[in-house]
């Protein structure tokens, strides 16, 4: 219960300091953003037993830093009255929820597997024996510890929750960098200079990269499997900043390139996460052309909306 009191409080306040990010102006609001990002994921961090941030697990933290950029992102798009009221009620059950499921008891320590039970290592070091001058051999038992967190138990609900966040974010993406959402009725695009659009892009790369570090973790959550998060890290911004290029220069408008671009998350997800080679898994290559014909369609639909 003290864990369960603790997160409630930490998203009281990075909910109470998101919202307020309304009230400042577009150059501020990105170093405040950031800020709230990093309290929301030390304050996590410090939930799951470690107080150096050195040392805290990268993949339990992922998921709260990117609801307090939602919340940050999403307060500067809608009115104070009463929309940001709803934002701030939201944001805190949100990161309650995502806090808890991160750091609940089960998914720190849940108990031994049997075909996980190995013998502890030992370590063979000399010792000097004053009274003769010779070295006597001593062994150490070492804990070996091979994993960064535990296998999540309810690695669905992170999954969704993983996609849920990051289509917030990459409409939050639109309320801290200026013209980067396109909310016009006409359609229209407001101005967005080269510079802006470069923003966008590494902004909206950085969080699917965050998110797909995130899910990699549940597939990958050993120390020596780091590479393979970064790797997923790399391949998630990659295809999610080049999607976002090539969708902000068609103007498309309203919510569609968020969406979108949640839908390639989804994508780099199921081949990435594919039993087998992608060209031999029928079901995922149908699933896959599904897919690219309904975002096909969204697209023609978002021009002709224009």
């Amino acid at each position: 219960m003290q864990k369960r009191d603790e997160a409630r409080e930490l998203g009281l306040a990075v909910a109470s300091i998101a919202v307020l990010i309304h009230f400042v102006d577009p150059g501020p609001a990105g170093v405040a953003t950031s800020l709230v990002v990093a309290a929301a994921a030390l304050g996590t961090g410090r939930l799951t037993g470690e107080w150096r941030p050195w040392r805290m697990p990268a993949i339990q933290v992922a998921l709260p830093a990117v609801a307090a950029f939602a919340m940050a992102g999403s307060a500067r798009l809608v009115s104070p009255v009463p929309w940001l009221a709803a934002v701030f009620v939201v944001g805190w059950a949100v990161m309650v929820w995502v806090v808890r499921l991160e750091t609940a008891p089960d998914a720190l320590t849940p108990p031994p597997q049997p075909g996980e039970l190995t013998p502890p290592a030992v370590r063979v070091r000399p010792k000097h024996r004053s009274e003769f001058g010779i070295a006597q051999i001593v062994t150490e038992t070492v804990v070996v510890n091979t994993r960064e967190v535990p296998p999540h138990p309810r690695p669905l609900a992170v999954r969704s929750i993983a996609l849920g966040l990051a289509f917030a974010a990459f409409v939050a993406v639109g309320g801290l960098v200026p013209g980067g959402l396109v909310v016009a009725a006409s359609g229209e695009a407001g101005h967005l200079s080269t510079q802006n659009l470069i923003v966008l892009i590494v902004v909206n790369a950085t969080i699917a990269g965050v998110i797909g570090y995130r899910l990699a973790g549940l597939l990958s959550p050993h120390r020596f499997d780091r590479i393979v998060r970064f790797v997923a890290f790399a391949q998630y911004a990659v295809a999610v900043g080049l999607a976002a290029g090539v969708l902000r220069s068609m103007a498309l408008p309203r919510l569609f390139i968020p969406a979108l671009l949640t839908l390639v998350v989804y994508l780099v997800t199921a081949v990435r996460e594919s039993p087998e080679r992608v060209t031999l898994n029928k079901r995922l290559l149908q699933e896959l052309a599904v897919l690219a014909l309904a975002a096909s369609a969204a697209i023609a639909w978002g021009l002709m909306s224009r």
